[in-house]
């Protein structure tokens, strides 16, 4: 798996918030920041003008400038939705307007899809550089103390906090069990690598669910769950 973005880049971001003394940003509250956090997402996606759009994500990319947040991991928050901005931007481009301002064949596309789809683009963005500027700058355990602070359903915060704890336990198999398969030559091809990581991705899967059942009857033993 190594040269690609894992979850384990997510661990080497807390080791970091962990390590380093707070600067700047990160030495809000959590509170704070998760409410400006959500404001911001909220505005973006109310408003929905790209003026707006681009000053939220100026703000949150000066916050994450002041706290000297690694630049690779910023860049994590938007390469995971880069592939599907593309062709959201494509499809408006190609799919409104009335000013044709390219064609190829029977396609054509027009400035009027493509000023949507820049407008949609820089919404995703803004959403994204605000999700960093909460999560790469606030401990997850700090985050749940907040949910709990202002009375989240329990059930939910639970969920959340297993979710966290044990999908890293996942990765880490499914990193084994990667690391396994290619070296008895299970990705040596395409069509390998394809039927290897489909094979794996079901043993995940079982294993998930098998863990699952196993935590849900140890709470119900302790009486976690009524």
């Amino acid at each position: 798996m190594s040269g690609k973005l894992s979850l384990r880049d997510y661990l080497e971001i807390e080791e970091h918030l962990f390590a380093a003394p707070p600067k700047g940003w990160r030495s809000a509250g959590a509170g704070l920041k998760m409410f400006l956090a959500v404001t911001a997402v909220a505005a973006n996606v109310t408003v929905a003008k790209l003026p707006v759009s681009l000053l939220l994500f100026a703000v949150a990319g000066i916050l994450l400038i002041g706290s000297r947040i690694p630049r690779r991991q910023f860049l994590l928050f938007f390469l995971a939705p880069a592939w599907a901005t593309l062709v959201v931007v494509i499809g408006f481009s190609f799919g409104f307007g009335a000013t044709p301002i390219w064609s190829f064949g029977p396609l054509t596309a027009y400035r009027e899809g493509l000023r949507e789809g820049i407008a949609a683009a820089a919404r995703v963005a803004c959403d994204m550089a605000w999700m960093a500027a909460l999560f790469l700058t606030t401990p997850f355990t700090e985050q749940i103390a907040v949910l709990r602070k202002i009375r989240v359903p329990g059930v939910l915060v639970d969920t959340l906090a297993f979710m966290y704890r044990y999908v890293f336990l996942l990765w880490d198999e499914f990193d084994r069990m990667w690391t396994a398969a290619k070296a008895r030559g299970g990705m040596s091809n395409r069509a390998r690598r394809i039927d290897t990581t489909s094979r794996l991705a079901a043993q995940i899967f079982l294993q998930a669910y098998d863990r699952a059942e196993r935590i849900d009857l140890s709470i119900r033993a302790r009486g976690g769950v009524s």
